[in-house]
Order: C-alpha cells, then sequence, then structure tokens
C-alpha cells in the first residue's frame, strides 16, 4: 500500500463523512403531523428579492429559503417549497396540504388567531439618498420640502404622508412625495436626481447595493419595523420547529443566515405568539 493510496483512502472516508450522517438523521417527524412524510412543505411566495425570488435558473432562492433549509436540515426532513399565491397561504394551510408558510408573512393578531404563528424577525425600512449627500438623516422629516420617492401602494408610503402630515401640523413644509411602481424605478429617480431621497426595504438596500448599485447611501436602517412570523397549523409540528429556532439562535446559526441581508432578527427565545405583540427592537444595520 502506497503512501498517497492511503492518503487518498482517508481522504475519502472523510469526504464521506458528512453525507453518511445525513443518511443516518432520524426525521424529528413523521406523517402525521407533516402533511408528506420525510418532508417539510411550506407555501412561499417568491416574489420579493431578496428575501425570496426566482433566480435566473429558475431555483427558488432568498432569506426565507435559507431559513426554511436550516430549519429542515435539523430536523432530518428534506425542505420542498410550493409558490403559492399569498392570498391563499392560510387556506392552503388550513387544509393541511403544506406544513407551514414561511414567506414573509407578517404577524397580527387576526392572523394569530386563525393559525399559530411564531414571530422570528422584521421587516424594515431604509431611507436611501445620492452618495454625495452625507447629512446626518434620522427620518422622513429631513425630507420637508423636499422631494422623496415611495414605491405605490406600501406601507413606505402610508409611513412618508404620515410624516408629511405631521410636518404641516407643525407648521413646515410637507415633503413631496413621488410614487413609483417598483423599487427599481425608486432607485432609477434618485440616480436621475429626480428625488432627494427615498424608503426601500433594509434588505432590497443592501441587495441593490450588493449588485452594484453604489450611487447611493443608506443613511438610515431600521425604520418602522414589521414583525414577521412562520406559520403553522399543526401544534406538535409548531413546538418541534420552535425547538430547533431556539437551537439554531443559541449556536449562532441564525445570525449567519440573517446577517446578509441586512435583515433584523428577533432575540428570543421564540414561541407560538397570540394577541398584541410589542414593536420589534431593530437596531442600525451594519454597511
Amino acid at each position: 500500500m502506497t503512501k498517497h493510496w492511503v492518503i487518498a483512502a482517508i481522504l475519502g472516508v472523510l469526504g464521506m463523512a458528512p453525507a453518511m450522517a445525513q443518511s443516518n438523521c432520524t426525521p424529528a417527524l413523521g406523517h402525521p403531523p407533516l402533511a408528506r412524510k420525510g418532508m417539510l412543505i411550506a407555501a412561499i411566495n417568491p416574489t420579493v428579492a431578496p428575501i425570496q425570488y426566482i433566480d435566473d435558473d429558475g431555483n427558488i432562492i432568498g432569506l426565507d429559503v435559507d431559513l426554511g433549509n436550516a430549519i429542515a436540515a435539523r430536523l432530518c426532513l428534506k425542505m420542498e417549497f410550493q409558490s403559492t399565491q399569498f392570498a391563499t397561504m392560510i387556506p392552503v394551510l388550513k387544509e393541511g396540504r403544506i406544513d407551514l408558510i414561511d414567506s414573509f408573512m407578517f404577524y397580527t393578531p387576526e392572523r394569530a388567531s386563525q393559525v399559530l404563528m411564531v414571530p422570528y424577525g422584521a421587516s424594515t425600512m431604509s431611507i436611501v439618498v445620492q452618495k454625495k449627500n452625507t447629512d446626518a438623516i434620522t427620518g422622513p422629516e429631513y425630507f420637508s420640502g423636499k422631494p422623496f420617492a415611495v414605491e405605490l401602494g406600501t406601507v413606505d408610503l402610508k409611513d412618508a404622508q404620515t410624516a408629511s402630515e405631521a410636518l404641516q401640523k407643525a407648521g413646515k413644509p410637507p415633503i413631496d412625495i413621488h410614487t413609483f411602481s417598483t423599487y427599481a424605478d425608486v432607485l432609477q429617480a434618485l440616480a436621475a436626481g429626480q428625488v432627494d431621497g427615498a424608503f426601500i426595504g433594509t434588505e432590497q438596500a443592501f441587495y441593490y447595493r450588493k449588485k452594484g448599485q453604489d450611487f447611493f447611501r443608506i443613511a438610515l436602517t431600521g425604520y418602522d419595523p414589521h414583525a414577521e412570523a412562520l406559520a403553522f397549523k399543526d401544534p406538535a409540528l409548531a413546538d418541534a420547529v420552535v425547538k430547533v429556532m431556539n437551537e439554531l439562535h443559541a449556536d449562532g446559526t441564525f445570525e449567519k443566515i440573517f446577517k446578509p441581508y441586512g435583515h433584523c432578527l428577533l432575540p428570543g427565545p421564540y414561541k407560538v405568539t397570540t394577541g398584541p405583540l410589542p414593536p420589534p427592537d431593530c437596531p442600525p444595520q451594519s454597511q
């Protein structure tokens, strides 16, 4: 037996170790409560990059996918995402055709009265300005009398309108709000100098920066957080996932998943929650 052959054999065994461990992993749950044996099936609406979207190869990717995959792996289950219209997710879950909703679903007391909800993170907004603007900006009030862009039909628009009305009541010029169809259009208007600043989802701000759009500065993050949650029908499944979520948080896995997206992670411990939820605490994201 040559020295090189021995080294190759050792490397071969080491290389097989993860696969062997995976094959020996015993699923933590069966059918029922799972909709299908050996699988964790989640509804997702892959339309919001980078949280959940379809890449050029047709794969569903993003933060929610990373989150679901980590939970399924810890439960020794195969993860399956089913692209689903948002409005039909809760009915499909109640019918037992899926195991959970993993789709950037905001937590509300009304939803928590229909299904089991486990808050874990929060969506926030950022204010972006052109890179040459180095002013300290603490909120949309900075844009009193200035053009400001938002996406139409969003919380962003409502927040800008609320801030503008407060300025008017204080005897100051309102915000000159401009609406656009998408965040891409919002950023295009900022790049062209049509507006002095804009609201954009914090995750989207980091996403576009990573894609090379460096003409803007992220002046503020963590504005107006909205808690989001996983949703379940079966209590046993919810409890099993909650246990895994707390383990993933304790060992630092959640931090590794959420941080690259600039996403606000709730501190835990995670649990099924009902009724009103205190506003999430989302500190500024490092840039």
